[in-house]
């Protein structure tokens, strides 16, 4: 009874915990290849959003997770998602084969470290399915039985996020508990089979992570999880660690052990996988004697998520261009548009199909436009031709650091706002901005009076103390 209302009580209490405003740059072209499966009744084989993508073939091996997204009201993402994150924990605790007092404050902390890895996408999902893999695998299910569970659960994981692979990697470690069991790993490696895409859905994810550390771009989630930025990470490690030192029934513990090993090792090297080691975390922790009083403990991490997380609903306007989005909608300007990364997947969103971007957030299908946008950055010229090559009309671009420019004609060096550098007023319009973005029109692209009606004229929102309001005409 005391484990049954601690279940309930810590799902409520993470639920509420766990709502907040929807950050995920990449939620939204999810979303949108979610809504282009149910429209086409079929999925894409090559990238149909951006013009900027490679023409090869698109292994999307979170398809039925995106097709579950699109159905989701975005009035209702935040609740929904609230309420699905304490669904994993929730879970994580009452499967969890430790003192219920023990696996109350270890959830609890789990919960801490994952509440801003665990954002709206399909790795959350991945989370969910993972917990329920461990408590299959911890279960006392015969072997037949557990086969065939495994093997549902590998094809339902293996169609919602890559990270699938582990499935028979786990069900292997458990032949420490009973030689038969070779047969769950066996049957688990054939269901990742059982998706749209075969072998290669297999082999793209580990594709992408050579490219990854080929050094070809820097994406902040693939990188290593430093110990001062996430210190929960390599404390938990630590405690895991001493608990297993201590505990006396180590042969008993061993797979989970060696699943743990995995979890912690790919959670250090990338700090995407973070949410897949805390969710697992307290399945696999081991056991110590505590009182039930100790239960109060799991208190205060929860509560650290409450003080410094946000509570509102729907989209972050900080961190998605809502208002000058809306804006371009009014304007009526066509074209292709010129765009940061990160804005990519949320004008996919709005836009597709009628104006098109150049990137977003699949890296593994910007090879050269990665290149491209870097030089274009630094070069003139090759911001120049890349403008000339995607054909671009707009740009909704971020909010970039000053740039230094040199004065060919007198030798002088000081420092500009970048819009005004990048976006010289006599060649581009800015027709709106907002605290996520600006927007800019090329003139060359429109009649002069179209732009002219939309046109903020003197305004530098870049500008040294310039607050970043929207201001936008009519």
């Amino acid at each position: 009874m005391p484990k049954r209302v601690a279940a309930i009580a810590l799902l409520l209490v993470v639920a509420g915990a766990a709502v907040g405003p929807i950050r995920s740059y990449d939620f939204f072209w999810h979303l949108a290849t979610g809504r282009w499966i149910v429209e086409h009744r079929a999925l894409p084989l090559y990238d149909p959003f951006a013009i900027a993508s490679a023409h090869v073939p698109w292994i999307n091996g979170e398809w039925l997770w995106q097709v579950a997204a699109y159905f989701v009201p975005i009035a209702a993402v935040s609740w929904l998602n609230a309420i699905f994150v304490a669904a994993i924990f929730a879970i994580a605790f009452w499967f969890a084969e430790i003192d219920w007092p023990l696996a109350l404050i270890v959830t609890a902390f789990a919960f801490a470290g994952a509440s801003d890895r665990l954002g709206i996408r399909p790795a959350e999902a991945a989370a969910l399915l993972l917990v329920c893999a461990l408590a299959l695998l911890g279960s006392k299910l015969a072997v037949s039985r557990l086969t065939i569970a495994y093997a549902i659960v590998t094809i339902v994981w293996i169609n919602v996020h890559p990270s699938a692979l582990l499935a028979p990697v786990f069900a292997i470690a458990t032949v420490l508990i009973e030689e038969r069991r070779w047969i769950v790993a066996v049957a688990s490696a054939a269901a990742l089979l059982i998706n749209p895409f075969g072998w290669r859905a297999i082999a793209a994810p580990m594709q992408l992570t050579q490219l990854v550390r080929s050094g070809e771009f820097v994406n902040a989630e693939w990188l290593a999880s430093a110990p001062a930025i996430f210190p929960l990470l390599y404390v938990t490690i630590a405690g895991f660690v001493l608990a297993f030192v201590f505990t006396k029934q180590k042969r008993d513990a061993l797979w989970r052990v060696a699943v743990f090993a995995i979890l912690a090792l790919l959670a250090i090297e990338h700090v995407r996988n973070q949410g897949l080691y805390f969710a697992a975390m307290p399945l696999l922790f081991p056991n110590a004697r505590l009182p039930r009083y100790a239960a109060i403990l799991a208190i205060a991490p929860i509560a650290w998520v409450c003080a410094h997380a946000d509570h509102f609903t729907g989209i972050d306007a900080a961190h998605f261009p809502v208002r000058t989005v809306a804006r371009l909608q009014q304007s009526g300007l066509q074209g292709n548009i010129y765009n940061a990364d990160q804005f990519g997947g949320y004008l996919e969103w709005v836009f597709y199909p009628h104006r098109r971007v150049l990137t977003d957030g699949r890296n593994e299908l910007f090879r050269t436009f990665i290149a491209e946008d870097a030089l274009a950055h630094r070069d003139s010229r090759a911001w120049h031709a890349l403008q000339q090559k995607y054909r671009v009309a707009i740009a909704v671009d971020d909010y970039q650091p000053p740039m230094h420019v040199i004065d060919v004609a007198t030798g002088s060096a000081r420092d500009l706002p970048a819009s005004l550098v990048r976006y010289p007023r006599n060649a581009w319009a800015l027709i709106a901005f907002d605290d996520a973005a600006m927007v800019f029109a090329k003139r060359a692209a429109f009649p002069p009076d179209a732009v002219a009606r939309l046109e903020l004229r003197g305004v530098v929102p870049d500008a040294p103390g310039m607050p970043r309001a929207p201001r936008q005409r009519g």
